[in-house]
């Protein structure tokens, strides 16, 4: 199984972390955060890993090799410019198989392998791989027809379903990358929609971090030096936090509201 992991970024959010590495390779204790990554994959059985590199991209290459103290085939393609998070799968060689592609300023414990084996065994070109979070108003939210109120909803949670920077595609999407302008995952997303082709969602509950701000790589390192068993190896830690539905009035923001209606905020 073949990753593609994007890690070119600049990292000028995580300063000043970053101010002399690339912020793939900012340390988690005694592991950098793209190391764990590729030691997931590869307990995962993950076999080969593409890294997409372009800024302080020779510190990657210096610490990574052929990737065979890892276990992994690991080769590399370069951005010489800004191309966003999916114009560089433009780039990598030999790809003819679905792949797993990932941000690399990410800290997950997911099970790559069965998200691999669910987008084989679906019908789409790409699946997305996203969390489930719940959000409190605190306030009370009126749905409304013009000035007729119909119904009261007493502090609702909103239900939000979070991109997480995890997929898999097949190669043939990037038939949808435009070639000359720099884009992003989520106008790749669009444009396969837009164009009649199914894209797949994977919910998942195991540990998630997106490590681009201090704040954020400081709650990540101390996630994993808690636990790095939980990171690093395939089996699932006892500590393993579970995301449950709460038993809440819950909207889900990705549907229309029932009749037009609007929903205003009151307290």
């Amino acid at each position: 199984m073949h990753a593609i992991l994007l890690v070119g970024g600049r990292g000028t959010r995580l300063m000043p972390h970053t101010s002399n590495r690339p912020k793939a390779l900012v340390p988690m204790g005694e592991h950098s955060l793209l190391e764990i990554s590729l030691r997931r994959l590869r307990a995962c059985g993950f076999t080969r890993a593409t890294l997409c590199v372009s800024h302080l991209g020779s510190m990657i290459r210096s610490a990574f090799g052929d990737g065979s103290q890892l276990g992994l085939q690991v080769d590399y393609c370069v951005d010489e410019r800004p191309m966003g998070t999916a114009a560089p799968l433009l780039l990598v060689p030999d790809w003819a198989e679905p792949a797993v592609v990932m941000n690399g300023d990410l800290l997950t414990s997911i099970d790559f392998g069965d998200l691999y084996r669910r987008h084989v065994a679906g019908d789409a070109g790409l699946t997305v791989a996203f969390q489930r979070h719940w959000v409190s108003t605190g306030v009370g939210l009126l749905r409304a027809d013009g000035d007729r109120i119909r119904r009261v909803h007493e502090k609702p949670t909103f239900e939000w379903n979070v991109c997480c920077g995890i997929y898999v595609a097949d190669p043939d999407v990037r038939a949808h990358i435009p070639s000359s302008t720099p884009t992003d995952m989520p106008t790749l997303i669009n444009a396969l929609t837009d164009a009649g082709r199914p894209v797949n969602g994977y919910a998942f509950t195991e540990s998630w971090h997106d490590v681009g701000t201090p704040a954020h790589y400081e709650q990540a390192r101390a996630d994993f030096l808690a636990d790095p068993d939980r990171y690093l190896r395939l089996t699932p830690s006892p500590h393993e936090a579970q995301r449950c539905r709460p038993e809440l009035d819950v909207f889900f923001l990705d549907e229309p509201v029932p009749g037009g209606a609007t929903i205003e905020m009151w307290t």
